[in-house]
């Protein structure tokens, strides 16, 4: 079972921040994303194609390449399924 939860760091303790149902000493994997502070917050003065590129940075080129490059004029067929048109 995969479940996001937010948790606070206490004491060398993760804290979940609600109940989980976990059984007591079981044992779990942890994918832990912290606050970046080189992120800036979307809204600030910076273009929207660099704060674009800093969101993609952590996506591994492989799957960048897999995305399909006519998204913007075949939308209805990846969208919703329509067929493609030439």
């Amino acid at each position: 079972m995969t479940r996001h939860l937010q948790a606070i760091y206490e004491g060398d303790v993760l804290r979940p921040l609600e109940p989980v149902e976990i059984a007591e000493h079981q044992e779990v994997s942890l994918l832990v994303e912290t606050p970046d502070a080189a992120q800036p917050e979307a809204g600030t003065d910076m273009p929207i194609w660099e704060y674009a590129a800093q969101l993609m940075r952590d996506i591994p080129r492989d799957q960048l390449q897999a995305l399909p490059t006519d998204g913007a004029s075949q939308h209805d067929c990846y969208l919703y399924g329509a067929p493609k048109h030439p």
